[in-house]
């Protein structure tokens, strides 16, 4: 019930002292007009009486006195900021802010001036067999560590084979999906023609059918958001539907998908092989998405950059270097860009 919730209660609280001090502001205004026309009809200034003097000196504003006591009852509430709960170690919820999370790769992180922006759709564009990949298993097994729910929905992929990934970089996979940590909508098995691998996913009779799919999501995120304030997912892949399905059922079905991943607080990491498209198309997947993260190899070597997300340390193309089952990256400049 809400008057059981203290965390929305101080937040209201610090709603309406600010809006007092709105008031307090336009009423400090009106009263200095107030006054200068007293004065011209009064040029002696000499007052009646010192003690019905209705207003009052505050710090360096001059206010009502019936507004007295809100004034110094707002300055003890410290300014608005949004607070979100967050699940600790033993599962039980602890107050925090969150504005942003880690991709998993802490360079990364370091390149997007301290991750990934929490209500943000990311693109991660490339060529197979680019570090893409690389990054969508950390980003998986960083927030299972946290104890943060990961749906994903594989079109391309085995959910055996993604699960062995993530195995790599965190052990606990298995008992992450028997508690709900970690989801599956599996479009892909049914496309081959062989059985789901997993009890607890959600198999897709049709590949091309979204509806059933955003339905999918939709039953997985309510349960998700009945315990958890947020949630992260990985789309793997973006390349099948957009190969599937007619480019104006693709582009509605992705501005949708998008927007209500946003609305949720979810973190979204959203797979497309560029190579397969024109631009066109990738520029209007794009446009949907809060940013892009884009791969590119050069020989033996590879290399990324970021579009969009806010503040980056750079926007040029910086060197990959892969460690196991991370990857580490080259020299960027330390200078914001926006």
């Amino acid at each position: 019930m809400e008057g059981d919730n203290p965390e929305k209660n101080e937040e209201e609280l610090r709603e309406i002292a600010q809006k007092l001090k709105s008031l307090i502001d336009v009423a400090s205004k009106k009263l200095d007009e107030i006054n200068r026309v007293l004065k011209k009809g009064n040029p002696g200034g000499a007052s009646k009486s010192t003690n019905t003097n209705p207003v009052q000196q505050i710090g360096n504003k001059t206010v009502p006195s019936f507004l007295k006591n809100a004034v110094r009852k707002s300055e003890q509430i410290p300014p608005t900021r949004k607070m979100v709960k967050e699940p600790s170690p033993d599962g039980d919820f602890v107050n925090a802010e969150i504005r942003k999370v880690t991709s998993g790769i802490p360079k990364l992180d370091e390149l997007l001036t301290g991750g990934i922006r929490t209500a943000s759709n990311v693109l991660l564009l490339g060529p197979p067999y680019s570090e893409k990949y690389m990054l969508v298993w950390n980003f998986i097994a960083s927030s299972l560590k946290e104890s943060i729910p990961v749906v994903v929905i594989t079109t391309d992929k085995d959910i055996n084979e993604i699960k062995y990934e993530v195995k790599q970089i965190y052990q606990n996979v298995e008992e992450a999906e028997e508690k709900g940590l970690l989801n599956f909508i599996d479009a892909y098995s049914t496309s081959i023609g062989a059985e789901c691998p997993s009890e607890y996913a959600i198999v897709l009779e049709s590949l091309t059918n979204v509806s059933a799919l955003l339905k999918s999501l939709d039953q997985i995120v309510r349960s998700i958001r009945s315990k958890y304030p947020y949630y992260r997912l990985i789309f793997s892949s973006l390349t099948t539907y957009a190969t599937e399905l007619d480019e104006k059922i693709l582009i509605k079905f992705v501005q949708q998908y998008a927007q209500k991943r946003k609305n949720e607080n979810g973190v979204t990491m959203n797979v497309l092989e560029s190579a397969l498209f024109d631009n066109r198309l990738v520029e209007a997947i794009s446009y949907l998405m809060d940013g892009s993260i884009e791969f590119k190899n050069e020989g033996a070597k590879g290399f990324l950059r970021v579009e969009g997300l806010g503040s980056v340390r750079s926007r040029e193309w910086i060197e990959i270097y892969p460690l196991g089952t991370s990857f580490d990256l080259g020299a960027f400049t330390l200078e914001k860009i926006r």
